[in-house]
């Protein structure tokens, strides 16, 4: 019970220490975040790819071997 009042107080504490910031997103920033997703997607597929034609191959093989 005791760490949760510590917990609230500390939270609204801090509330009194938050300023505003005056400040703007560039217009480059968005270009910046879309080629930033735009990379790790293109990356988790490649990754994929790579994997799939591996784990393809270890059952290809298991299976002309049993034959």
């Amino acid at each position: 019970m005791k760490s949760y009042i510590i917990i609230l107080s500390l939270l609204s504490i801090t509330n009194y220490f938050i300023s505003d910031a005056y400040a703007y997103v560039d217009p480059g920033t968005g270009s910046l975040f879309i080629q930033a997703i735009l990379g790790i997607l293109v990356g988790i597929g490649i990754t994929t790819k790579i994997y799939w034609h591996k784990l393809k191959e270890k059952f290809y093989s298991i299976k002309k071997n049993s034959d």
